[in-house]
Formats: structure tokens, sequence, C-alpha cells
């Protein structure tokens, strides 16, 4: 169980798709940062790579993790969170031959 602090806020965001999935959190607010608890990832592929990026598609766009998990359902329980820069959206991308799906799970402080 997570206790919050007033303030902060618990999000899941969730993507499939057949070639390539792509769970994004916008980004949360002057000053507020978003903490990376849990990755999600599934994939057909047995090459597959699951990156998880900040600022994803925008100016300083920078990859936090990566993984190689192959053709596999992989849950990543992070034991300490990733933590992105304030105010950046992040997001866990993962590829596929015919679907995929990428989970992003965390806390906005």
């Amino acid at each position: 169980m997570i206790n919050l602090i007033k303030g902060q806020k618990l999000f899941s965001v969730t993507h499939t798709h057949t070639t390539a999935a792509k769970a994004e959190q916008a980004a949360p607010g002057a000053g507020k940062r978003i903490l990376i608890t849990d990755i999600i990832v599934s994939s057909d592929k047995a090459g597959s790579i699951v990156t998880v990026k900040e600022d994803s598609g925008g100016g300083s766009e920078a990859t936090l993790f990566q993984l190689q998990i192959g053709a596999n359902h992989l849950p990543i329980p992070l034991n300490s969170p990733i933590v992105a820069t304030a105010n950046l959206k992040v997001a866990v991308e993962i590829d596929g031959t015919s679907i995929c799906k990428a989970n992003l799970v965390g806390i906005v402080v």
C-alpha cells in the first residue's frame, strides 16, 4: 500500500498496438515530477526491447531505462523509483511483431 502525501497522485497509463506500444504520462506541471514505480510490458517479438524515455518526442528526450525482454510478459517492480526531471512527460515503449502492450505506473509529486 502506498501512503500519499497531500497533492500527490497515482497514475497508470496503458497502450496496446501491433508493432509498437507507447504508454505516455503527460507532464505534471511546473515544479512537479513523475516517479515511476512499476513497468509492465508484453511482446510477441523475440528481440523486443522496453525503453522508458523522459520528454519522449520533445526537445530534450533522454532514455531513463532500457531492457531487452524478448517474446515475454514482464512485470518490472522497481525497488527505487525512476525519477523524471520536473515538468517533463515520460513514456514506456515496447516493440512487437503482431501484438505488444506497455503499462507505466507511478506517482506525481
